[in-house]
């Protein structure tokens, strides 16, 4: 169990990098204004953004427990990421306390947005993957 949340977690990690270089690229080539803006907080941007997507790797660790049903694993899933990802966005200051809830809201909103495409990315994935074996059992079983 140790050894599946240290590999979360170096998976996350190598990801929110990713995501950071290629957000980097993207603002650098399409909004320089913005980039410019997050440079000046990149220090802040990078150690609250890199735990966050570390974290949300780990919280997958959910999925592990076939003893919960799904729809249980996703909101636990949800939850340990947003308990962890709301304080370090307060703390490293991507979001303040002189944001405006709307800011916030939009934020977490996104966040969730986020998660539900990912989820049914994976789900449309493992579905294919699923379809392709039954079919193979079936021409197995003719």
């Amino acid at each position: 169990m140790i050894k599946t949340l240290l590999r979360y977690a170096a998976y996350g990690f190598a990801i929110g990098c990713i995501q950071l270089i290629v957000a980097l690229l993207i603002l650098d080539t399409f909004r320089p204004d913005v980039y410019y803006i997050f440079m000046q907080n990149f220090t802040a941007i990078a150690l609250g953004g890199l735990p966050i997507s570390t974290m949300a790797f780990v919280g997958a660790i959910t999925y592990k427990f076939d003893r919960l049903n799904f729809g249980l694993q996703i909101i636990l899933h949800a939850a340990i990421v947003l308990a962890v990802a709301v304080p370090i966005a307060f703390g490293y200051g991507l979001f303040s306390p002189d944001s405006p809830t709307t800011a916030v809201t939009i934020g977490i909103l996104a966040w969730v947005v986020l998660l539900v495409l990912i989820w049914l990315g994976f789900y449309l994935h493992d579905n294919s993957k699923v379809k392709k074996i039954n079919d193979k059992l079936k021409q197995r079983d003719d």
